[in-house]
């Protein structure tokens, strides 16, 4: 398997669904951390809390029949004491009954005795609507459906016996035996998610007292869910549906149900910000206790009594960043409560929330990255990152627009994280592939091809691999290239000099080679050998094989004024430049290959430089055939190569050469560059005859002897 995944280009596709499906596990398995890391559960093993999700939660108005008295800062100053006597709250009772209120819940913890307690519980007695009083815990500690108040060290702050029993008892722990008609005990105790944010309220809760068999009650239901289900039961609180929970769902009745975790907790779908219910839905309780309250602000209402933003009483928490802006500001008790009990349905069409569906969540994780993976594996980089952000902000959109229709909340992490991953798992592999494909075939080909044509090959479907899947036969155009006389005029220079020659001459014409596109073979000595079409396919080799000879004897005063700048002789070459099949690849010994081609294309090219007096390019007839239309060329008679008949094989000497084939012909350079060579040739004869002279030596001098000889009479060398 190794050996075919490496291959990126041709089993790209393969790598590319591999490292999706490794990443989709791997989010899912985030996924499912985050949730038990949420709840508390056993099992949490990495607690990555994230949930951009929360700002899909929309703002909207508070229920009109649900009222917040507020504990302020403006009651206490009033009233000058905190905290509040308990007759205060007995006053607040019996108004806030007089007004009409459905239901009053008492955000307010009571578990000792303190000054006003008979008011309060003779007003808790006589009371005539329910009243709901608030039954806090210590500590919670995760149940099988349900949240379990800490009893261990024999805490229990369930309020006072005469707030909730009728019947007379010393024993402040007695059970009741005669409850209080219209007084309920619930729970307002929440549970944070691990990242200290409120998004979940637990329905189910075992009391303290239950444990330590002070009373007979398994469970009670949240302060908010208490509140409601009382103004729902009519003259009876105890009447009417009770909420059960069941596997997922806690249903109460047949009016709704909702869905809940592991613990029996929902999720809270808050109405709006912190300080949404200031805005007509929140009374000060000195308003309450003065009567200025308006009746018909209070009349048929639910009415939560609890401290609001009260300077040194911190009972606020951390909701969700879509309704509290950005994680920075919180939210008090009472009001969490209030957004609770409006998501239930008082006067409106209850809002509750689910979760997005595990599988649906794999299931999208899944699929978003699989379908980006192919993506990015067919696309250019830049492409493929665009792509990315395109679905990134598309699936947030869409997943935004259907879970504020749905009443869903998504997960949006851990789709977006799956499918940033996989653009850079994809992409990382396919870089770091291209880069030791690229280190291939530099080490490979650097010496022969320009690095924009080693880049180009390190991007080919199956690499290396493919470039050196041994020789194969293929139509390649050859240009051999040769100095002529050279050996006559080395044996007469320094071995220094004749390095030199060769050097300048190499590096020279190589580049030309290269700016045509052109594949060098071999340098055998002073002689050139490169071709065209291989190992990259050329349509046109032929033609740029011709155009790079016309540039290499143009380009020829260039040469030979350097090499007079230097004291060295200008030198002549001729070219042979032939079209047809050949075998190409890697050749050689075990201990050394080269990339060249072997065939009687090659041989023949190479009797036609031979042939080719000095800057004349001598082609044959394929050569001739495939660039017709954009050369002229006179047939060179007279010669005849070894094993191949005079009557079926010519040899052509281009003339003319043309950009397009109705452009005007222009001639090729043969003549000009003669003459300049003629003309330099000269010029270093006349230096050569000087310095001997005046070094009154009998040898000319050539190359590095005759530059410092002139520069010793301070003679320029190029003068």
């Amino acid at each position: 398997m190794g050996r075919y995944i490496r291959y990126w280009y041709t089993y790209r596709n393969v790598v590319a669904v591999l490292i999706a499906l490794v990443l989709s596990g791997s989010m899912f398995w985030l996924y499912t951390q985050q949730v038990t890391c949420d709840a508390h559960a056993s099992g949490c093993l990495v607690n990555i809390s994230v949930h951009p999700e929360d700002r899909f939660a929309g703002n909207g108005k508070p229920d009109p029949h649900v009222i917040i008295v507020g504990i302020d800062n403006k009651s206490v100053k009033a009233l000058r004491q905190y905290p509040l006597p308990r007759n205060v709250y007995a006053t607040a009772l019996r108004n806030l009954e007089q007004d009409g209120a459905l239901v009053v819940g008492f955000d307010v913890s009571f578990p000792d005795r303190s000054t006003g307690d008979t008011e309060l519980a003779s007003a808790l007695r006589d009371s005539t609507i329910p009243v709901v009083l608030s039954y806090p815990a210590s500590g919670l500690i995760t149940g099988d459906g349900k949240l379990i108040q800490e009893s261990n060290a024999g805490i229990d702050e369930i309020p006072i016996r005469d707030f909730r029993c009728a019947d007379v008892n010393s024993n402040s722990s007695a059970p009741c035996r005669q409850p209080n008609k219209n007084v309920i005990l619930a729970s307002p105790d929440i549970q944070l998610d691990g990242d200290g944010v409120v998004r979940r309220l637990p329905l189910f809760v075992q009391p303290a007292c239950f444990a330590l068999q002070t009373c007979t009650t398994a469970v009670i239901n949240t302060f908010a869910f208490a509140a409601y289900r009382a103004a729902n039961s009519g003259a009876d609180p105890a009447s009417g549906p009770t909420l059960q929970e069941s596997g997922d769902q806690a249903t109460y009745g047949s009016l709704w149900s909702a869905q809940v975790d592991a613990t029996g907790s929902a999720l809270i779908n808050f109405s709006g910000p912190p300080g949404n219910y200031e805005n007509g839905q929140y009374v000060s309780l000195i308003d309450v206790l003065n009567g200025t309250v308006a009746p018909d602000r209070i009349k048929g209402s639910i009415v939560l009594v609890g401290a609001y933003n009260l300077s040194g009483v911190h009972d606020e928490q951390l909701v969700t960043t879509s309704a509290g802006s950005n994680g920075t500001l919180s939210m008090a008790g009472v009001e969490l409560h209030a957004n609770a009990v409006q998501m239930f349905g008082v006067s409106e069409t209850q809002t509750l929330l689910s979760r997005e569906p595990p599988v649906g969540i794999f299931l999208s994780i899944l699929a978003l990255a699989l379908l980006l993976a192919v993506l990015v594996a067919r696309l250019s980089v830049v492409r493929g990152l665009l792509a990315t952000i395109g679905g990134l902000v598309f699936f947030t959109v869409a997943m935004a627009f259907l879970a504020g229709n749905n009443k869903f909340v998504p997960d949006i992490f851990h789709p977006l994280l799956a499918m940033a991953l996989t653009y850079t798992g994809v992409t990382a592999y396919r870089v770091l592939y291209e880069d030791r494909e690229r280190r291939k075939v530099t080490s490979l080909f650097g010496q022969y091809l320009k690095p924009e044509i080693v880049t180009q090959l390190a991007k080919t479907r199956g690499g290396v691999a493919d470039i050196m899947r041994g020789g194969e036969r293929r139509d390649i155009t050859l240009l051999f290239v040769d100095i002529r006389g050279f050996t006559s005029m080395s044996e007469s220079m320094s071995a220094h000099d004749v390095t030199d020659v060769v050097q300048m001459y190499l590096d020279h014409l190589s580049g030309i080679i290269f700016t045509w596109d052109g594949t060098i073979d071999k340098y055998v000595g002073d002689e050139i050998v490169a071709f065209w079409n291989a190992p990259r396919a050329q349509d046109n080799h032929a033609l740029l094989a011709v155009r790079c000879a016309y540039d290499l004897i143009n380009r020829a005063p260039e040469l030979q004024e350097k090499l007079l700048a230097k004291g060295l002789p200008p030198i002549r070459w001729g070219i042979g430049v032939n079209t047809g099949e050949a075998v190409v690849g890697m050749m050689g010994s075990r201990s050394r290959l080269q990339y060249t081609a072997l065939g009687d294309t090659v041989n023949t090219t190479a009797r036609f430089c031979a042939s080719a007096p000095a800057f004349h390019l001598l082609i044959g007839q394929p050569t001739y055939d495939a660039c017709k239309d954009y050369i002229a060329v006179d047939l060179v008679p007279g010669v005849q190569l070894k094993g191949k008949s005079a009557e079926t094989f010519r040899i052509y000497q281009v003339v003319a050469i043309r950009e397009t084939p109705t452009s005007p012909w222009v001639q090729f350079p043969t003549e000009m560059a003669s003459q300049a060579h003629q003309g330099f040739a000269q010029q270093f004869t006349q230096k050569s005859i000087l310095v001997a002279a005046n070094a009154e030596a009998k040898d000319i001098l050539i190359g590095a002897e005759a530059e410092e000889a002139l520069a010793a009479q301070g003679t320029p060398p190029g003068q």
